[in-house]
């Protein structure tokens, strides 16, 4: 779904401040534009047993839903049946989740493969309306040994800003520590082409990162579907 992977973003020491998420903007530098377009190119095909750093983290979380899905390589769902994810008895890297997706949402997946295991969901003929599903090993054994969930939130909203064609960033709420001990982030991103809504929840258990991102167009995010996308994340677990 879309990776960018840059030390300038990740050293970024912006932190969310105590008190309303609503109020914490960040636009996009000019800069250093050039050298993160640069970066991103050379990042976009990690070799899938590559353990991913500190330094590329940020760039599997932010806006994980861009890319186009090819449908029909996964059965369909039947409605408000549970997604479960488990690797093959051969695979080298042992990972498995569930989660469960909106209704009429079918898997598909990617035509360019960036990560150790992504799946995409999305409803056939309808646009900007997406779900995916990231894992990657990595070395830290749990999210905390990254940051708290507003300096997590802080390096992901950063991260979107700074890609072309984004003008603005918002945080819809306040990033939240679940009980399970994964961290939600939800945040509003408005560029070129047009202002979108992001939901995510990432958890690292056992040496892997997984992270769900429900990406939504911000004038369809109403209550009905503010509610799917919440049923939807809070079912996202590693088993």
């Amino acid at each position: 779904m879309m990776s960018l992977r840059s030390t300038a973003l990740v050293a970024c020491s912006i932190i969310v401040m105590a008190g309303r998420a609503e109020a914490f903007h960040l636009q996009p530098s000019t800069s250093s534009s050039s050298s993160l377009r640069g970066m991103e190119q050379n990042a976009q095909q990690p070799e899938a047993t590559e353990y991913l750093s500190r330094r590329k983290i940020i760039g599997q979380l932010s806006s994980l839903a861009l890319c186009p899905i090819i449908a029909g390589s996964t059965p369909a769902l039947a409605s408000n049946e549970a997604f479960v994810r488990t690797p093959s008895p051969n695979d080298k890297f042992k990972f498995s989740y569930t989660v469960t997706p909106p209704p009429a949402f079918e898997p598909g997946n990617k035509p360019l493969k960036t990560h150790l295991d992504e799946i995409n969901f999305s409803i056939p003929d309808v646009r900007g309306y997406t779900l995916g599903v990231t894992v990657d090993p990595v070395r830290i054994s749990s999210i905390k040994d990254f940051g708290t969930p507003e300096e997590v939130a802080a390096r992901v909203v950063t991260a979107e800003v700074n890609r072309d064609g984004v003008f603005e960033v918002t945080l819809a709420k306040d990033p939240v520590e679940d009980s399970a001990g994964c961290y939600d982030i939800e945040y509003i991103s408005d560029g070129k082409r047009g202002k979108k809504r992001f939901a995510t929840r990432i958890y690292i258990k056992d040496g892997f990162l997984y992270v769900l991102t429900v990406q939504s167009k911000e004038a369809e995010f109403d209550e009905a579907r503010e509610k799917e996308v919440q049923a939807c994340i809070k079912s996202f677990r590693p088993l």
